[in-house]
């Protein structure tokens, strides 16, 4: 029989959040906690995802139209950072694809990603709100 490897959530100070699909609550459960009582960084890091993912996705087809594929996979390295450091594991887990695929392929193939990313972003901001909602309410 193996045994499990110790739970990193274990000891949260604040209760546990119910699961939202396509988010890590645990994770942000985590981050909530830092400093008990108080969301201020947590809020910060999720307004600070809203408006950069946002403007990320401009900046994406702005470098697509000067063919700047390295400026393009900065910006999508960041935003995949961005989105999994919050738990917003398939927002992540695309923005990983398209930065794979622009290095892989080239430009015109990691473009072709991004209608999916895009929506795919929305929700994650969506679901990061909703998580919002959970300890504001």
């Amino acid at each position: 029989m193996t045994q499990q490897p110790p739970d990193p959530y274990a000891d949260l100070t604040g209760p546990a959040t119910p699961p939202i699909e396509g988010l890590d609550t645990a994770r942000l459960d985590v981050l909530r906690d830092l400093d008990p009582g108080d969301t201020t960084y947590l809020d910060r890091a999720i307004d600070n995802f809203e408006a950069n993912s946002s403007a990320a996705m401009a900046a994406l087809h702005e470098h697509v139209a000067a063919d700047d594929a390295a400026a393009f996979r900065a910006v999508v390295h960041k935003i995949a950072g961005s989105a999994l450091n919050l738990g917003a594991q398939d927002a992540g887990a695309l923005a990983r694809e398209t930065e794979v695929v622009v290095e892989r392929d080239g430009l015109a193939a990691a473009a072709a990603l991004l209608p999916r990313l895009e929506p795919e972003m929305a929700r994650a901001r969506e679901l990061l709100r909703r998580y919002q909602a959970t300890y504001r309410a």
